[in-house]
C-alpha cells in the first residue's frame, strides 16, 4: 500500500481460536467503508494460532501482520500499533469482536459533521463465546457529560473507538506500566488537555465477554488512573470519584456484578 489511508485500525491480538480471529478480522474486511489499513500486533504463544492469524492477514492487502519478538503487554502493543499507523484517525478494536458493518462509515460521517470531536466511541452488543446476546451497553453522547461521567467511570467503550492519533501521540500514547485500565488513563490525560469526546448512540461492536465480573487488580489500576491524571479541572467530582472508586473495589465480587448488570446493561 502506498496511499495513505484514512482510518488506521489497531488490533492487539493473543492466542485466539482460529475460529474467534477469523470472524473478528473479516468483520473488519466487510466494513463499508473501505479506506483503511488494519495493523494487528499478535503476542500468540501457540505457533498454529499465530499462524492462522497471520494467514487471516495476508489475505487482504489492507492488513498487517506484527508478530513482536519477544512479550510487549496490552499497552506496549497498542503503543506499536500507533507508531506504525498512518491514518490521521486511529480506530480501536478487539481480536474477538465483531465490527458491524458499518461502524467506520458511521463514525466517519459523524467526525466530518462535528469536528470538533476528538474521540468517538459507540455502544456495545456483549455476546458470549458462542456469540449469543447477553446484554447491551449504552453509552452518554455528549461531551459534557461523557467528561462528568468520566470522574466515577469509563464511559467510553475502548474497543469502539477512533481518535486523532496526533493527539493521543502528543499525549504520550499509552502508559505501558498499566496492567489494566490503560484505556481509562488515557482518556483522563486527554481530559486534562481538553480533548473533546463523544459517543455514537447505536450499537456499533459485538463485544465478546463471558462475565461481567472485573478482575480485582482492575480497580487498583482505575484507582492509579485517577490519582496520576489527579487536577484542579473538576475537583470536587474527581475527589468524590476517587473515594466512591476505593469503596467500590472494596465490594464483594458477585455485588459488582450485580450492581453492574442493573444499572449498566440493558436487555433487547
Amino acid at each position: 500500500m502506498t496511499m495513505k489511508p484514512r482510518v488506521s485500525f489497531i488490533v492487539p491480538s493473543f492466542n485466539e481460536t482460529p475460529e474467534v480471529i477469523s470472524e473478528s478480522l473479516r468483520s473488519v474486511a466487510k466494513q463499508t467503508f473501505t479506506d483503511f489499513e488494519c495493523i494487528v500486533v499478535d503476542e500468540s504463544t501457540d505457533p498454529a494460532r499465530a499462524q492462522a492469524c497471520e494467514r487471516l492477514c495476508n489475505e487482504d492487502p489492507r492488513f498487517i501482520y506484527v508478530k513482536p519478538k519477544e512479550r510487549l503487554g496490552l499497552a506496549a502493543s497498542l503503543n506499536l500499533a500507533l507508531g506504525m499507523a498512518r491514518a490521521d484517525w486511529v480506530a480501536r478494536f478487539d481480536s474477538d469482536d465483531v465490527c458491524l458493518p458499518e461502524r467506520i462509515a458511521l463514525q466517519m460521517a459523524f467526525l466530518a459533521e462535528h469536528p470538533e470531536v476528538d474521540v468517538l466511541g459507540g455502544g456495545l452488543e456483549i455476546i458470549d463465546e458462542a456469540g449469543k446476546n447477553l446484554a447491551f451497553r449504552d453509552y452518554p453522547v455528549e461531551h459534557d457529560v461523557i467528561a462528568r461521567k468520566l470522574q466515577f467511570t469509563t464511559p467510553l467503550a475502548h474497543p469502539t473507538v477512533i481518535y486523532r492519533r496526533r493527539l493521543v501521540l502528543e499525549a504520550g500514547g499509552y502508559d505501558p506500566s498499566f496492567r489494566f485500565a490503560e484505556d481509562l488513563d488515557l482518556w483522563l490525560r486527554l481530559l486534562n488537555r481538553k480533548v473533546r469526546f463523544a459517543n455514537l448512540p447505536l450499537t456499533v461492536v459485538r463485544y465478546r465477554q463471558q462475565r461481567t465480573r472485573r478482575q480485582s487488580q482492575h480497580w487498583r489500576f482505575n484507582l492509579k488512573a485517577r490519582t496520576k491524571n489527579f487536577s484542579a479541572q473538576m475537583l470536587v467530582r474527581r475527589s468524590i470519584g476517587i473515594a466512591v472508586i476505593g469503596c467500590w473495589s472494596l465490594l464483594p465480587a458477585p455485588a459488582q456484578e450485580s450492581v453492574f448488570k442493573r444499572l449498566l446493561l440493558r436487555r433487547g
